[in-house]
Formats: C-alpha cells, sequence, structure tokens
C-alpha cells in the first residue's frame, strides 16, 4: 500500500489479486495458509477467495487470523451447465438456484456486490471447454471481469502445439483482455448502466505430467505476478474490508498486468480548474477539461470515449483534451501486450 497523489486530492493506492480458488474449490487442493504466504511475498494489499458454491473459507483459521492483508471471502456461482459464472461478495449464504438471471437477481437484490466471470471466452483447441455468459441481457450485475489471466492463458493453449511451452512459460501468454469483454463492458456503459471492470487471476494452481515429470504451474505465486485490480482509497477512510469492496463497486481502480511492469507512479484523472475526477467517478462538462497521465515508463496510451478510440500517444506523461460528454476511459500497452486498463470517468 503506498500514498498516491492525484492533484489536489491523496489516496491510498492498494494493490491485489481478485478470484482466488482454495482447497474448498472441488478443483483445487491449495490451502490458505500457502496462498496467503504467497500473497505476503508479492506485497499483495487484499486478496479475494471465490470457491466455487461455498463460502467455507470465512470459517478457516488462517482467514480468521489474518492481520496484514485484508482477505475477502466471496464464492463463485455457476448454473446447471456450468455456464455463467458469476463472482459474488458481501453474502453470508451462497444460493442452490441454478438459473443464472434469478441468482444475479437475488444476490443483487439482497446487498451483494458480483461480477459476471470471464464472460466470453475463446479457444484454440476443442478440447477445451469454454465457460460463457449466455445471456449478455443478463446484466443486473456491478460488473465483469474482462480480464481473467486464467482464461487468457488458456485461450492460447493447443496441447499438442505448444502445451509445454505455456506450462513452461505460463505468464508469456497472458497477454491482453479478451477484446469480446471489452466490448460487452462499453456496450453496458454507453447504454447508461454504469458497470465496473475488474482483472483477476482465477487462481487454483494446475499440476501436469509429461514424460514422468510433474509439472505444477499457474500457481498462486506466480499468478500473483501477472493481473491485479489497483484500487484507490481516500487518506481519510480506514482500510477495512468494506471499503475495498466499496472501492471496487464504484470502479475507483484500474486493471494492471505487474509482468508489464510496476505501476508504482501511474496516475490518471480528468481536471479542469475548478473540479477533477478519478477512475469511477463523474465530473460536469466544461470547456477546460483535460484528461491528464502519468506513467513509470514510456508505453502507448490510447483514450476511448464511449469505446472507441478517440486519440493515442506514446510516451510517458501527457493530457488528453476532453472536447465532448461520455465515458473515458484509458488502455496502455508496451511491447503490444496489455499493461494497465482503467475504469471510466463520465463526463456528464
Amino acid at each position: 500500500m503506498r500514498k498516491k497523489q492525484i492533484f489536489n486530492r491523496t489516496f491510498h493506492e492498494l494493490t491485489g489479486c481478485i478470484h482466488n480458488h482454495t482447497e474448498y474449490s472441488f478443483d483445487c487442493v491449495i490451502k490458505i495458509e500457502k496462498i496467503l504466504k504467497a500473497a505476503k511475498n508479492n506485497d499483495l494489499d487484499y486478496i479475494t477467495i471465490n470457491d466455487h458454491m461455498t463460502l467455507d473459507a470465512a470459517k478457516d483459521a488462517s482467514v480468521l487470523n489474518e492481520k496484514e492483508i485484508i482477505v475477502i471471502v466471496g464464492a463463485e456461482v455457476n448454473d446447471e451447465t456450468n455456464n455463467n459464472h458469476f463472482l459474488v461478495y458481501n453474502v453470508d449464504k451462497i444460493l442452490q438456484e441454478k438459473d443464472a438471471k434469478k441468482y444475479v437477481e437475488y444476490y443483487i437484490q439482497n446487498g451483494a456486490i458480483g461480477f459476471a466471470a470471464h464472460p466470453h471466452e475463446k479457444r484454440s483447441c476443442s478440447l477445451l471447454r469454454k465457460y460463457i455468459w449466455t445471456d449478455i441481457a443478463n446484466d443486473d450485475f456491478t460488473g465483469l471481469e474482462v480480464w481473467n489471466a486464467l482464461s487468457d492463458w488458456v485461450s492460447r493453449m493447443n496441447p499438442r502445439l505448444n502445451g509445454l511451452f505455456l506450462v513452461l512459460f505460463p505468464s508469456f501468454f497472458i497477454k491482453k483482455p479478451l477484446r469480446k469483454n471489452l466490448k460487452y463492458w462499453d456496450s453496458l456503459n454507453n447504454a447508461g448502466k454504469r458497470k465496473v471492470a475488474i482483472g483477476s487471476v482465477d487462481a487454483h494452481s494446475e499440476t501436469f505430467k509429461k514424460w514422468g515429470i510433474k509439472f505444477v504451474f499457474l500457481t498462486h505465486n506466480s499468478l500473483f505476478k501477472t493481473v491485479r485490480t489497483n484500487l484507490l482509497i481516500n487518506e481519510k477512510k480506514e482500510i477495512n474490508e468494506e471499503n475495498v469492496l466499496n472501492a471496487i463497486k464504484n470502479g475507483n481502480s484500474y486493471i494492471v498486468n505487474y509482468k508489464m511492469g510496476n505501476p508504482y507512479n501511474f496516475y490518471a484523472g480528468i481536471k479542469s480548474e475548478n473540479q477533477n475526477a478519478i477512475f469511477g467517478e463523474e465530473i460536469e462538462f466544461t470547456d477546460d477539461l483535460k484528461l491528464y497521465f502519468r506513467l513509470p515508463k514510456n508505453a502507448k496510451v490510447k483514450l476511448f470515449r464511449n469505446g472507441i478510440i478517440t486519440e493515442k500517444i506514446y510516451d510517458e506523461k501527457g493530457f488528453f483534451p476532453i472536447t465532448k460528454k461520455g465515458n473515458y476511459r484509458l488502455e496502455i500497452t508496451r511491447f503490444s501486450k496489455g499493461w494497465i486498463y482503467t475504469n471510466n470517468i463520465y463526463v456528464v
């Protein structure tokens, strides 16, 4: 956690990894104690746990006794076809309902924070199934997972052609959010629904055997070095689970792939003479609005308005004039790989 000055405001910036599975998921055997050790080794400030259809991790002694980082226990629910995966937080029970529209409606109406997980996926091999959001009109959620590290990695996997390379060098193949997910997100915001984007790891720790050798890959420790969601919390607020969840819910955040560089001094925001706004906030349109940014190193910075690129620049700092109302966000890449994806600032 570090303090960050943006215009005349000071924030605590927290870095963390969303969507972790533990021994309480049917497809993971990793103990929470080990996951927390990896989180601390990677200087994370928070993690979220989303085991399949259970909140049992909340009763684990490692969670109850943790003092150094914030551990938020939610769940990942799904329908009867094992599609429509939904990350839920701020819940005290898991509904056994298998109709996706009904469980999304139930959780949100009962105060949950919920995200459509890996809503669109692609595969390079027909042997590997997709786990998709089947009804894009089912959008009564807080937001969506636009970049899922595991899904990104699997999308490039063809066991016969490149499987061993993906196992040996997994983070090299975590490259960018799927454009279809970004377009879905933009379409919802363009409809005035103001949905939040998150990035996640979807960590399970995988194993693979070849030539009698057991390979362990995509571990929590290795994925914690990739896709994170960094949060901005006003310095006057306490750093606790409630305020972390509020920052996630409100989109006061950006997605960053740490493999492409630590964003230690990155900031972006929209400012005029009398007002300013960060990600997830709105600001009134005036003739002197500009979106300012600063990076720790040169990168390709693209400005999106309502999901369409309006300007781009290669630099480490600069600004873009804001000449119209709309939803503004940045996509920042290095060496053609995704680095930083911000939530929207709403110019009204």
